[in-house]
């Protein structure tokens, strides 16, 4: 959800912070609860709904949307065996197991059906070829008529400084402004119905999730040779927020409608040239 840190991390990466989250955050982003609840909601799923989780983590978003469609089916798709086998636990203890099943993998590969009603990609799209790519031609392909899609994207709050870019060790333009994102996403024909973009408390209540996962694990669980290379990715982890990147990279969560090719023109942005409607 957010880039490794800069540098050379050995042994640590964010895998690594994200399969030591707990039930007091286990989910792999600045989002909470009431968040995906909202979004989940709006999709106004029907009877017997089918839902593709493309990197399903830890099964936050896969598993409640199994608990708010009781006769859904779900299928949950993570490169991460850690994270997939942490998902059918968690799948097991909310009861759910009979209707989730977690794939190890990569999505391209694993799903070719083009049956679900619900597909979700929170937050890899940088990683799987683009906004664009991802919807094209990994979202589009995999979702019946009538389907929708949840879709997370990072961007830049307000341009980046040094510090925020050293911190994530990226360039500027991995990621676009939040109008960037919009016009990404409806260029690929998505039509937002609904939009959540991340407060900076649940900016804050992730990412020190994650540092109290570490602090926790280089306190208490680690042997005392291990104990101070944890604490000191634990304290460059946290500074890398604090002093980097905190209040400068957003978060947005999408629900989407796809457009129909034919109408696509009429939901898109209006060209440079055609004066807004509200124009007197």
């Amino acid at each position: 959800m957010t880039p490794e840190a800069a540098g050379d991390p050995g042994q640590f990466t964010n895998e690594v912070v994200w399969n030591r989250l707990d039930g007091g955050h286990s989910m792999i982003g600045p989002f909470s609860a009431a968040t995906i609840d909202r979004m989940l909601q709006g999709a106004r799923l029907g009877k017997n709904p089918r839902i593709l989780d493309i990197g399903c983590g830890l099964g936050a978003w896969i598993l409640r949307a199994l608990e708010l469609y009781p006769d859904a089916h779900g299928v949950g798709v993570d490169v991460s065996r850690a994270h997939v086998e942490r998902a059918r636990a968690e799948a097991e203890r909310r009861g759910v197991a009979d209707r989730f099943t977690g794939q190890v993998g990569d999505a391209w590969d694993l799903v070719r059906t083009g049956d679900f009603d619900l597909v979700m990609c929170v937050g890899l799209s940088d990683v799987l070829g683009g906004t664009g790519t991802t919807l094209r031609e990994l979202i589009r392909p995999r979702l019946r008529d009538g389907g929708v899609v949840v879709l997370g994207e990072t961007f830049w709050r307000r341009p980046p400084d040094e510090a925020a870019l050293r911190s994530l060790g990226v360039a500027e333009d991995r990621y676009r402004d939040l109008e960037g994102v919009f016009d990404e996403v409806i260029a690929a024909g998505g039509l937002p119905v609904d939009a959540h973009v991340s407060t900076e408390t649940e900016w804050d209540a992730y990412m020190w999730a994650c540092v109290r996962a570490l602090a926790d694990w280089g306190l208490d669980e680690a042997p005392p040779e291990e104990q101070g290379e944890i604490l000191r990715f634990m304290a460059d982890y946290r500074d890398a927020w604090l002093q980097g990147f905190r209040g400068k990279l957003g978060f947005i969560t999408l629900l989407l409608r796809p457009v129909p090719l034919r109408l696509s023109v009429l939901a898109g942005r209006r060209p440079a040239w055609a004066p807004p409607p509200w124009t007197a």
